[in-house]
Parts: C-alpha cells; structure tokens; sequence
C-alpha cells in the first residue's frame, strides 16, 4: 500500500471529526509515521495520535486503532482475526470484601452488566436509601450507596463502597469518553423504573457535552469530570447576574436538597413538596420556583499552581428541562424528602497532596539550625537519601524532615506565593470554588497599615475563619445543629470577607498553599504501620493591599 493510498485512507476516515484536515496534511501525517505493514495496531496507533494531537486533532483510543487498520489496508482493527483488547476492568465487592473482577472492550459492553449488577444490588438491600452514588478520579469511577449509621442520633449516612470501574490500559487518557451513553442506560434502569437515583451522572454528561477544542484552556470532555460540580445560584434579575448568590454546589441530591432547604426560609411557608418549578421558555437555561429564578451551571477547576483555573458554564433549557424531570422522579422515589445528600463533593482537585511542595528555603534553613543542623549534615544524620537543595521538594523527604527536626509549626516550612501567582478577587466566585475545599485561613496585610484597620482585618479574617472551621465541623459529625442551615449561610462568609475589605479600602488577592492539620492523637497507631502526626489538608492564602497600589 503506497503512502499516498495510507493518507487518502487516513483523509477519509478523519472526515467527520476534523473536516479542516487537508489530503496534503494526511500525507505529511503517513509519511512522518514510516509505516510498516506487519506493524501492530496498537503501536501504530500510539503512535498516530501522537502525530494528529501535534495537529490540534484529538483522536480517541478505539477510532486510533480502526485509523492505523486503515493505513494498514484493513477496513477495521479487528478485521484481521485479532480479538478486541479489554478495555475496562468492572470490579465489585461481595459479602465480606472479597473483590471480584471481571473486563470488557468497551462502556457499550460494561452498559448491560452494569444493570444487571444494580438489580442484584436491590434484591440482597444494598440500596437502603435509593442511592446509587458515582464518584469520579482521574483512573477509576467509584459506585457507593450512603447507609444509616448506627447509633446516630443526627440520623446522619455513611457510605459503603460497592464497587468501580478503571481502564486497563495506561495510556488511555479518555477513556470515559464513552462513558456517559452507557450511563445513561443504567440511568434509565434505575430511575425511570422508580429504583434508586443515580447521583453524580449530572456533571458527567455536561461535561461530556463541553466545547472540545484542542489547545483551548477553557475546554471541557468528560475526562474534567473529576474536578467538576453543579452549581445553583439564586438570581433575582436576569439583567444583573452579578446580583445573585450561590444557593448550592456538588452533585445532584445535594443541589436539591438545598435548594429545598432554602426554600423553608422564604416566607411562604409552603412545604417543599408544594413547591412550584418549570423551566421558562424564553431560551435560557433556569428553573423558577415560587416565581423565583433559579440558574443552573457547571463549574470546572483547572489544577494550576497556587490558584486553579476555573471554567463555569451555565446550562441551556433542555439539560435544565432534564435536571428538573429527575428532580420530580428523584421525589417520588424518596417520597418527597432526600434522605440522604453529600455536604461538600469531593473533586480529585485539593483532594490530597501533590508529588511535590514548594518550600521556602530560608526557614527551612533556620528550622535545621535550631538543631544545630546544615542540610548535608541533616541527611548524614537521618540516613536519608541524598538530595539537593531546591525549592520543590517531594512531599515524603518534607513531611519526614518535619517529623525528624520535632517543628512545632510545619506549615511555616511552606512557601507563600508572590503575588503575581495569587488572584485578585473581584466578586466571590474563585471564593465559592475554594471554600469547601480549605481547612484553614491565613493572612498578610500591608506592614505599616494603621491599628484601627489592622484589627478590622483580623477581625473579619476571625470571623471568616470561624464560619469555615464551623462548617468543617458540622460537615464532619463533630458538632450536630438542631435544625441544619442552608449552605448559602455558609456560603455568604465569603461575600462578607469580600465587602468588609471593600469598605476598609483595601483589596483582597488569594492563593491555595499546603496545610498540616495536627492530629494529637486522634488516629490510633498500628503497629507495624507509618503514620504521620499531621493530616493533609489546604489553606487559603489572604493577601490584603491597599486599593490603588500597582499589581
């Protein structure tokens, strides 16, 4: 087969999904690739996509493989007597933990199993609440279901692992590309039959449904669903979408369970389930309850340095027309009240440490001379594997130099960001997107600041620090509350932190930076087994300057 028969294949085959490419631009593709006929597929296809990614073309894993079959001069992959590859491994556990796994070549494969899994799962009562929960990272989708726990006088869940699936394959970077039609079916076998709700499946197929454009920061596939969730923003004048406040985040359950939950404080005094939502037709994407406007979105961080990037985009009608469907089956189900909802929905984002953290040299310096240590000496001692003096440092050789020296205040070792790497705030979204995920608040402020602002500023910084350390608190079980508050209560804390530097003339630029939480004690110790004194955790990083001053 001549190179240039290769690139009128490979031309026509990439027709539908990049209609831009040129035959001349084929050519160059096969010719670059020196292609030899008794190659593998899947080589040849590693190594294709590639070539196409240098173009702006992102081919996914099965249209590679039918792709290089067609340079190879067969109509598809698996023409040529070789089996599919297994793609997915779908793995469970039974009574007792014990793991069972079993593969596939794909989600259309996994679709029919995965139902059969769900229906087995409601005749032994592994679906006490209706809940079927799907939890995302960045090499595996986790199914659980929230439990009564016992003995809780709060009434409050825990959540059992059922099960999950990975891809097989390392470099298989899209692998839930396909994902969500297979989901969708299984969707549809448990909430259309009235069964459970599958929470989680929203921000999948809306992220599944983002705007794919290779090389565009902004760019959302199905793969960002780890670091995805909805978002429910109260808006009383579509004109003024700046005038509205965050009602809820995370995944479906939880966004209507707050919706709800706010909804006892406006006034009506109407019970939820009186509660009157359609979606306007006037082409935006919104419900309004009670005559209030209620806007849907989907938010996405961009893990980058000290501040993510953040993506938000509002949703249209029919995926609110959509949302508001499985919102009325999700009460007939749960006959009319969410006994169960997740208060902050984990993202891989924030969600544990780095391969590396960025000291700051200076006080690590000053750390290792309160024990008459130099860092070469420091590694004699300690019998630790020997490693230059630099400021990102992986996360082990830290937290072990830490423990060793006895620091009374780790998280003096971290470095602050400049503030070129910090962000300004200008209205509380980046704050919203933070929030739930820090364990911490830390500050800094002008040095020759007068004293009546400067204890303004740790005045608001104390109160903004309190409400988050009570939220955590609830969050975690550690303190119950009579009746629960909303999340906008909550919420709201940053919106005051913001005004009150607003009205000391003073503007605001945040950061995220490690944080090490002491546990005391808390964990108890395993002989045999490492453990740290500290948790892992997240502070957010308060620079305050003076309005007007340069950035």
């Amino acid at each position: 087969m001549s190179d240039d028969a290769r690139a009128g294949a490979l031309w026509e085959f990439l027709q539908s999904q990049a209609p831009r490419f040129a035959s001349g631009e084929a050519l160059d593709v096969v010719r670059s690739l020196g292609i030899s006929p008794h190659e593998d597929h899947k080589t040849l296809a590693k190594r294709l996509r590639k070539a196409l990614q240098m173009r702006g073309i992102a081919l996914g894993y099965v249209n590679s493989l039918h792709a290089a079959a067609r340079l190879t001069g067969n109509t598809s992959w698996h023409t040529d007597g070789e089996a599919p590859p297994s793609r997915l491994q779908f793995y469970v556990f039974d009574g007792g933990y014990q793991l069972r796994h079993s593969e596939f070549a794909n989600w259309r494969d996994l679709a029919d199993a995965l139902r059969l899994w769900t229906d087995n799962l409601r005749v032994r009562g592994q679906l006490p609440l209706g809940v079927l929960t799907m939890s995302f990272t960045g090499r595996c989708l986790s199914f659980s279901v929230p439990v009564p726990k016992q003995g809780d006088a709060a009434g409050r869940n825990e959540m059992w692992s059922l099960g999950g699936v990975t891809p097989m394959l390392e470099d298989d970077h899209d692998w839930l590309a396909d994902a969500p039609a297979a989901l969708e079916k299984l969707r549809r076998h448990l909430e259309e039959t009235g069964k459970a709700v599958l929470d989680g499946y929203a921000a999948l197929k809306l992220c599944a449904n983002g705007y794919a454009i290779p090389g565009d920061i902004d760019a959302v596939t199905a793969s960002d669903v780890v670091n995805s969730e909805l978002v429910l923003v109260f808006e009383p004048d579509e004109d003024d979408p700046h005038g509205g406040y965050e009602i809820a985040r995370g995944d479906e359950l939880t966004c209507w369970h707050q919706l709800e939950l706010s909804l006892r404080e406006d006034g009506t005094n109407r019970k939820p389930d009186q509660v009157d939502i359609f979606v306007p037709r006037d082409g935006v994407g919104a419900w309004l309850v009670n005559g209030k406007r209620y806007v849907w979105a989907v938010e996405t961080l961009k893990p980058n340095g000290f501040v993510p990037g953040r993506v938000h985009r509002q949703i249209g009608p029919h995926a609110c027309e959509r949302l508001l469907r499985r919102y009325k089956l999700a009460k007939r189900i749960h006959s009319g009240g969410f006994r169960h909802h997740d208060f902050t929905k984990r993202v891989d984002y924030l969600s544990g440490p780095p391969d590396t953290w960025r000291v700051d040299l200076h006080r690590v310096l000053h750390m290792l001379a309160k024990a008459d240590l130099t860092w070469d000496s420091y590694i004699e001692k300690f019998g630790v594997e020997p490693r230059a003096m630099e400021k990102n440092l992986p996360v082990g050789f830290v937290m072990q130099m830490l423990e060793n020296l006895k620091v009374d205040n780790p998280n003096e070792a971290f470095a602050w960001p400049t503030l070129a790497e910090m962000a300004l705030v200008t209205d509380d979204k980046l704050l919203y997107s933070l929030l739930p995920r820090v364990d911490a608040v830390r500050y800094a402020k002008p040095k020759d600041l007068d004293p009546e602002t400067a204890t303004a500023v740790a005045e608001a910084i104390d109160q903004f620090a309190s409400g988050l350390n009570l939220q955590k608190m609830i969050s975690a079980g550690a303190m119950s509350m009579e009746n629960e508050l909303p999340y906008l209560v909550y919420a709201s804390d940053a919106q005051e932190l913001r005004a009150s530097a607003d009205a000391l003339g003073l503007k605001m630029y945040v950061a995220v930076s490690p944080h090490l939480i002491p546990m005391n004690g808390l964990v108890p110790e395993v002989p045999g087994v490492k453990t740290w004194p500290w948790a892992f955790g997240h502070a957010l990083i308060v620079r305050f300057e003076r309005q007007g001053d340069a950035q």
